[in-house]
């Protein structure tokens, strides 16, 4: 029998994930009529970590389904779908345990262990933040409720000045609770 890339174990932990990043994406703070502070991010990166850049993408737009199904807000919009996956693929590529955590002979700057892994978040959520929060969602909601681009940007501009240390030091502490916890792929397993 072939071995499924997607056992039992990495769908109950994406899941619980999943419900975390819903309930998570009802706390918000508003801050404009188009820009709210939420940490739907931080299971997303959380699951990007564990799972990798696909595993990461589907968290992130489980979420954003998942959020929108429970409690509506407004028509649904598949691109702020789209748009939380993305951020669950960037943060798996840059975050993906199996691929900066093993040992590797060339000792780079981001393999290079703590600071390394700062400098993986900060570039990671520089990106998620440029490209995703300040380009495509904007674009999104000036479509969505037929404002200008350049006026959701700079309404969205403070929001994402103030969340970027913040959810990088989240997304942080958050890995490495999870770094000390036993990975998931040395446990013994005993099949019968």
């Amino acid at each position: 029998m072939k071995k499924s890339k997607i056992d039992i174990r990495t769908m109950t932990v994406s899941s619980i994930l999943i419900a975390m990043g819903t309930v998570l994406s009802f706390l918000r703070i508003p801050l404009s009529t188009v820009t709210e502070i939420t940490l739907t991010g931080l299971p997303i990166a959380a699951g990007a970590y564990l799972f990798g850049p696909w595993m990461g993408f589907a968290i992130g737009a489980l979420i954003d389904i998942c959020g929108f199904m429970i409690a509506p807000k407004g028509a649904f919009f598949p691109g702020f779908t789209i748009s939380t996956g993305l951020i669950g693929m960037i943060y798996g590529l840059f975050l993906y345990r199996n691929w900066w955590n093993r040992e590797s002979p060339k000792k780079t700057l981001l393999r290079s262990g703590t600071k390394g892994l700062v400098i993986r978040i900060v570039l990671a959520h520089l990106i998620k933040t440029v490209c995703i929060s300040l380009c495509l969602n904007c674009l999104w909601l000036s479509l969505f409720y037929g404002l200008s681009f350049p006026v959701v940007f700079f309404a969205s501009l403070p929001k994402e000045i103030i969340n970027l240390p913040i959810e990088a030091f989240l997304i942080f502490s958050i890995i490495r609770l999870l770094m000390r916890i036993r990975p998931m792929e040395n446990t013994v397993r005993d099949d019968g």
